[in-house]
Formats: C-alpha cells, structure tokens, sequence
C-alpha cells in the first residue's frame, strides 16, 4: 500500500469519519451548485484548497475522492486533507450522470481522531 492509499485509509476513508463526510456532503448540496468540466472543477478546486491552506498555516496532505450517498442520489467529493487533521469539501461529481458541480463555499469538517490498535 502506497504512502498516500495509508494517509487515506486511516483519516478519510476510517468508520468514525464516514458520517462526518457524508455531512459535508449535505452542507455542500445544501448550497448554490455550478457545473463545470470536470479538469476545469479539479484545478480550480485544488487552486482553492491550497489557499486555504496557505492563509490557515497548514499543509494539504493529500486529494482523495470519496463515493457519498445522500438521500437522492450517489456523488463522488474530492476532499483535500489538511495536515491538521481537517478535511475541506471540493468539487462534487453526480456519480449516475458524470456531471462535476462546484459548490458556493467549501465544507470543512474536523476529523476524528485516529486510533491505532
């Protein structure tokens, strides 16, 4: 398992953060959506995610796009993950037609601590 898939697998992708990315996930639908192309939504939404980084005083750890359900219907979110164990929302992509959204402000959510058995 590659460095990163570790990162992810431990933060984002853990049983104790599912319901706090499936909140963001509602927060970011919840809001104003403007679709864009989908390499279009990646570099602006990465441009973003670093600034917030930048004027926070963080590092971004890594990008990660994660398979949400809401109560209509299935979304794939890029989420950055900040080296302060925060996770910023990013472009949403509909995951029955492939159609990449941008949201108004992006979600950010504090993670659950990570345990180690």
């Amino acid at each position: 398992m590659s460095h990163l898939d570790k990162v992810a697998t431990t933060t984002l992708l853990t049983d104790n953060n599912k319901d706090l990315l499936a909140r963001m996930l509602e927060t970011a639908l919840q809001q104003p959506l403007v679709p864009m192309e989908p390499a279009a939504a990646k570099q602006y939404m990465e441009q973003v995610a670093t600034r917030t980084a930048l004027d926070d005083g963080v590092s971004i750890r890594l990008f990660q796009m994660v398979q949400l359900s809401s109560s209509e219907s299935v979304y794939v979110m890029r989420v950055a993950l900040l080296s302060d164990h925060r996770a910023i929302g990013l472009d949403i992509m509909d995951a029955e037609n492939g159609q990449f959204f941008i949201p108004e402000s992006c979600p950010v959510c504090q993670l659950a601590a990570v345990t180690v058995n």
